[in-house]
């Protein structure tokens, strides 16, 4: 299911707000709330800006509200520590750690989704 309703909420809207500021019918967002249709390419793009959240975080296909740019995932702590590890190992090294990197995220994505 969607997030527009719990989005629009933690700001305070209303139906009724967000269809001003989309130029639509107040119903056509109760519908898109309840699931009864899906918003358009353009109202989803309007929606990203004015909630400031990924399409697919509105539409509820992931839990994470925006991605990093890569400026703010290059200050993070943890990728300037790994980066001072990567820079210390050897060339052959440094392809052992990204392969098990790599496994390590390929099971983690695996135990998430059990079939």
């Amino acid at each position: 299911m969607n997030k527009i309703k719990e989005l629009r909420a933690e700001r305070g809207m209303l139906q009724s707000d967000l269809a001003k500021l989309l130029k639509i019918g107040q119903a056509t967002i109760s519908n898109w709330e309840n699931g009864r249709t899906e918003p358009d390419q353009d109202a989803l793009r309007e929606m990203s800006k004015i909630f400031d959240a990924s399409i697919d975080y509105i539409l509820g296909n992931t839990d994470i509200k925006k991605a990093l740019t890569s400026n703010e995932v290059n200050a993070l702590p943890e990728a300037q520590a790994l980066r001072e590890v990567m820079e210390s190992l050897s060339p052959e090294d440094r392809q052992r750690v990204l392969e098990f990197g790599r496994n390590l995220a390929l099971t983690s994505q695996i135990s998430k989704h059990p079939k």
